[in-house]
């Protein structure tokens, strides 16, 4: 109940010296969460991976697979646990329990002490630190990402009666300005391909370029998949158009669309085998076919027909609804 009401609480009768006084975070080998103030000692490189603890079997998964992700960038991990209360009562009624913060607060501290130490054991090489705050999960993990080269979150929580952090990995990645990776229960196959949905939209170059990095760090094979549909092959009366449109031509044209996209990037990482993959069916539907084999899909927030104000397209839904296998959602770099 306690880790319930800490994922889905919005804020409710905290005073701000009491949510200032719950910004905890600290370092060093399975570091203890406190109260004092003054105390932040975050790690002061730009190379960051951030990852959202609730205590549940999915987010512990996250956490495994963000502390191996820090690993292989030699980058440091910080874990972030965010507890709150939802609002309930009426004015001056209160029905929580006086000590039920300071519940939510041990649970919370516990969490990130166990998790730090058994990652600490697993990669003894990466710099662990963590933060404690009281906060709505979301906000709190985005404002802890806010210098993070990558956001780690789990889908959902381990059972229908928590809410847990997964339950705003979709809030998560809409709203950060750098990649999320959503990482699903099971073990992810790391010895697969990583695959990159291609469209030509800035946000799929930017996915294109994650992408290459990722397997030149992995090691792996590349698979550039691009998706493509016509409305008079596939619209409500196909067999209108059959001897009017020739497949074989649209699809010829679609991958001399990919290999454009493709080609300045083979340059630039002559080390990672790529495969190219032209799909006739709709980008989730395409993408989703690696689920499972590949060790990490990477697409942009949106492609060519995202529409303004819908931060997250309907391809990265879906992936983040039905892959297997980890989805790392990709943003253009944000000019200053």
């Amino acid at each position: 109940m306690h880790r319930y009401l800490a994922a889905t609480a919005y804020d409710a009768g905290a005073t701000p010296e009491t949510a200032a006084a719950d910004q905890t975070p600290s370092t060093t080998p399975a570091a203890q969460p406190h109260d004092e103030q003054g105390s932040e000692s975050h790690p002061t490189t730009g190379n960051l991976v951030v990852v959202g603890l609730d205590g549940s079997g999915c987010a512990r998964h996250a956490a495994d697979w963000a502390a191996a992700e820090a690993a292989r960038r030699h980058a440091d991990l910080r874990l972030v646990f965010a507890y709150h209360l939802p609002p309930a009562g009426t004015t001056g009624y209160n029905p929580y329990p006086p000590h039920l913060l300071a519940d939510l607060r041990e649970d919370g501290a516990a969490v990130l002490s166990e998790t730090a130490a058994v990652l600490q054991r697993h990669y003894s090489d990466v710099k662990i630190s963590t933060t404690l705050s009281y906060g709505d999960p979301a906000t709190v993990l985005r404002h802890a990402s806010g210098t993070a080269k990558l956001t780690v979150v789990g889908t959902h929580g381990g059972n229908r009666m928590r809410v847990a952090l997964g339950s705003v990995a979709a809030s998560v990645a809409a709203t950060s300005p750098s990649p999320v990776a959503v990482i699903h229960p099971g073990s992810a196959n790391r010895n697969g391909p990583v695959v990159a949905g291609v469209d030509g939209s800035a946000n799929s170059r930017a996915a294109l370029t994650y992408a290459f990095q990722a397997a030149a760090d992995r090691n792996a094979t590349l698979i550039a998949v691009h998706c493509w549909t016509d409305p008079s092959i596939d619209g409500p009366v196909p067999a209108y158009s059959a001897g009017i449109v020739d497949p074989d031509a649209i699809r010829l044209q679609e991958q001399h669309r990919l290999d454009a996209e493709l080609a300045d990037l083979i340059g630039k990482y002559p080390s990672v085998h790529v495969k190219q993959a032209v799909i006739h069916d709709r980008p989730a539907s395409g993408l989703l076919r690696f689920s499972g084999t590949a060790q990490l899909i990477v697409a942009g927030s949106h492609g060519h027909h995202g529409v303004t104000g819908l931060v997250l397209g309907s391809t990265t839904q879906a992936l983040i609804a039905h892959s297997t296998s980890p989805v790392v959602i990709a943003r253009p770099a944000v000019e200053s």
